[in-house]
């Protein structure tokens, strides 16, 4: 992360409004959780799909398979993001770069041969009567998103910043450009172009991982070693991606809410639209908590361990702890009020922005409960972010758990009481979750010396 921190000291440091507006589309960029990025790229690709394919069906059909795409990689690839992510923490701090680079490989092969395992029967399963070479492309694109999440989950810990934006660019460009030479082929021709754009950002980034930690090794199973491997990391992971499309998965399986698309595919109108319109107000608080986590929390942080690796007075580093508790107060905060105000401005201007997008009004009720809950999960991921900088596996894993319950549970009862209570169920899950963290995260805080000592 000092890289990241560097840059946006550096933009900062201009003190000029440009370089505010600079720093902050930076952050928003970097600070793009998967589930964002997720967003983007369905709405993205569907748009231009839209506009050069006459026939709605098809790109409907389009428009389901990646999203189901997407879903179920994230969920997949959610037991491998945080368990080694970890691990590159860990191997950079004991400055074995070396390491890095054979490490990657092998969670990148295993993550991707289990996606392909996975995937063949689930796709023979979802498209039992459909052509042979959609479902061959479903199963490939498939296992390259299993492999693109990992090393998005390794993005922050690059430095050449620029190179990742424009991969992404570069990649959806080339979809973009396909469509165009494809769209005649149908389904299988748009299908083709969505997975050659995702392999180049994927081999882009490979490679981009391979510049930066290079190794004699190709492939090491140091990872595997007892003490650097967490299984709580894994399934945390796995949790939180679960829990953030679990509420989807519930509107598209019930045959109340939801319509067959294409092969076993479904979806939800009454709920997809809003529920993916309101993910993308979650960047002006992405944005903001990415600059103060890593613009002042950060080095906070650093100050107080130094502290206590040097072997300071206990009042200096009561002193360098108070500030660091007081820096992720002011975080947690300041992204709160952000995003209220975002999602206020949103709210005044709703009816115009559905008329743009030629969105019926029907959608505005669900769409307000849902701009509320995706700001909710902006809060349940701060708090995430902060157990996980103070090492608390095992309250992440509970909170996690309890988000992905709760959300499955409280969405299906939300279907049978009727559609006045639509969306309360991810809202609800998201509040009770919320509740748990800070309870944890106060618990640890008023306590921090004595857990910190009593690890070293």
């Amino acid at each position: 992360m000092a890289g990241i921190s560097f840059e946006l000291k550096k933009i900062l440091a201009e003190k000029k409004l440009t370089s505010l507006f600079k720093a902050f589309t930076y952050s928003a960029f970097l600070s793009s959780g998967s589930w964002v990025i997720s967003i983007v790229s369905i709405i993205l690709v569907s748009f231009v799909a839209s506009g050069l394919v006459k026939n709605k069906a098809v790109v409907a059909e389009f428009q389901v398979s990646i999203t189901y795409l997407i879903a179920l990689s994230l969920i997949e690839s959610g037991f491998f993001q945080y368990i080694y992510t970890r691990f590159v923490a860990d191997t950079i701090f004991k400055k074995k770069y070396n390491n890095i680079l054979p490490g990657f490989f092998l969670i990148i092969l295993l993550n991707m041969l289990i996606g392909f395992i996975i995937c063949i029967p689930l796709a023979l399963y979802l498209f039992k009567n459909e052509p042979a070479i959609y479902t061959a492309i479903f199963i490939f694109s498939f296992v390259i998103l299993c492999g693109l999440w990992i090393i998005n989950a390794l993005l922050t810990g690059l430095k050449n910043f620029n190179f990742i934006l424009y991969s992404f660019i570069l990649g959806y460009l080339i979809i973009i450009l396909l469509i165009l030479f494809l769209a005649r082929f149908g389904l299988e021709g748009l299908m083709l172009a969505f997975f050659t754009g995702q392999s180049v950002i994927f081999i882009l980034m490979t490679v981009l991982i391979i510049n930066n930690f290079p190794s004699r090794k190709l492939i090491s199973f140091e990872f595997f070693k007892k003490g650097n491997a967490y299984l709580s990391l894994a399934f945390t992971g796995f949790f939180y991606n679960a829990g953030i499309w679990a509420d989807k998965f519930v509107f598209w399986l019930s045959p109340y809410t939801s319509s067959q698309v294409f092969g076993r595919l479904r979806d939800s109108v009454i709920y997809d639209v809003p529920i993916f319109l309101a993910y993308l107000s979650m960047v002006p608080g992405m944005a903001v908590f990415f600059i103060k986590i890593e613009g002042e929390f950060a080095e906070y942080y650093s100050i107080y361990y130094e502290a206590i690796l040097r072997g300071d007075t206990f009042k200096k580093i009561s002193s360098a702890g108070n500030a660091m508790i007081f820096s992720a107060r002011d975080a947690f905060f300041d992204v709160l009020r952000i995003q209220a105000i975002a999602d206020i401005i949103i709210f005044l201007i709703d009816r115009s922005l559905f008329r743009l997008f030629g969105i019926s009004y029907i959608y505005l009720p669900l769409f307000h409960i849902l701009l509320l809950g995706t700001l909710l999960q902006l809060m349940l991921f701060v708090l995430i972010c902060f157990l996980f900088y103070f090492d608390r596996k095992k309250e992440s894993l509970f909170i996690t758990f309890i988000f992905f319950l709760l959300n499955t549970v409280f969405s299906i009862i939300s279907i049978y009481l009727g559609p006045y209570y639509y969306g309360y169920g991810y809202v609800y899950s998201l509040l009770i979750s919320i509740v748990v963290s800070i309870i944890f995260l106060r618990r640890f805080l008023n306590e921090i010396n004595y857990h910190t000592f009593m690890r070293f």
